[in-house]
């Protein structure tokens, strides 16, 4: 069991590079689709309420709640599953994915919270993209072919 969750985190990590770099399109096609940032005299300064009551980031927080509330649940308990036999891709493949939680807080924390929400987006993004070049690269996470059960002769 323990080698095939840790084949799954090593696939499940790179799915999430992949989305990852999907919501960073999602979040930048929203922000520049917005209507008030193309016309900004027509919001007020603080132009907070205007994005955050706008449609266009729709799509960026639907795909990122998924990311985060299921899809980070699920990857850290089959992280605990695989107890990945190297202790630097353990720590990253249990630390990744709460961070990943994270990510879905720092929105609602204002304008200084809010300004970690990005950096902690690039920091996941890394720690994926780390862990799957990691198990990619180490041969001990692939599943063993079964063998008869028998002992070895000799």
């Amino acid at each position: 069991m323990r080698r095939g969750a840790r084949s799954v985190v090593k696939w499940f990590a790179g799915l999430y590079v992949v989305l990852i770099i999907v919501q960073v399109f999602l979040a930048g096609e929203g922000i520049f689709g917005l209507y008030n940032i193309r016309h900004s005299d027509d919001c007020d300064n603080a132009g907070a309420h205007c994005i955050a009551n706008s449609k266009t980031l729709d799509p960026h927080r639907a795909l990122g709640f998924f990311l985060t509330l299921p899809g980070a649940l699920l990857f850290l308990i089959v992280a605990l599953v695989a107890w990945l036999p190297e202790k630097r891709a353990r720590i990253v493949s249990i630390v990744a994915p709460i961070l990943t939680f994270v990510q879905m807080i720092l929105p609602g924390l204002g304008r200084w919270g809010g300004a970690f929400h990005p950096l902690n987006a690039i920091l996941i993004l890394g720690l994926y993209a780390w862990l799957f070049y990691e198990l990619r690269r180490d041969p001990r996470v692939e599943p063993e072919p079964s063998g008869t059960g028998a002992p070895a002769p000799g």
